[in-house]
């Protein structure tokens, strides 16, 4: 089974949803493409800006010392079974290139491609 993640927030309980997800889904042998589109490119910038203004993210905060996120995604990316692709369009917006994202992202690309490259997969869309 392939995996397709879309993730559109910056959200700390949600990016760090994602992550794993996308760490335990690889872990399991499945092939997971993720797709940080809108406010979800910050969570990817050298500089993450993430919110945290539920309950749960403070927790995740104050016992992981600001979550695990990254973690959880350099992880998954050592698996050889995931792909991050940051949102053209949002990096635009953000005035963000290749260089401000951190190493896991595998480049910007479009939405179009994305779910060219996602057919057949099972999706999963976290705002």
């Amino acid at each position: 089974m392939r995996l397709a993640i879309i993730l559109g927030s910056n959200h700390l309980e949600r990016v760090e949803f994602a992550s794993m997800t996308a760490f335990l889904a690889s872990s399991m042998g499945e092939e997971v493409n993720i797709f940080a589109t809108m406010d979800g490119v910050k969570a990817f910038r050298k500089e993450p800006e993430l919110l945290s203004e539920a309950e749960s993210a403070a927790m995740i905060a104050k016992s992981e010392a600001g979550g695990r996120f990254a973690e959880y995604f350099r992880k998954a990316k050592e698996t050889g079974k995931v792909k991050i692709v940051a949102c053209s369009m949002a990096s635009k917006l953000f005035g963000l290139g290749k260089e401000d994202y951190v190493d896991v992202v595998d480049g910007i690309g479009g939405l179009t491609s994305f779910l060219d490259s996602t057919d057949g997969s099972s999706m999963i869309s976290i705002w």
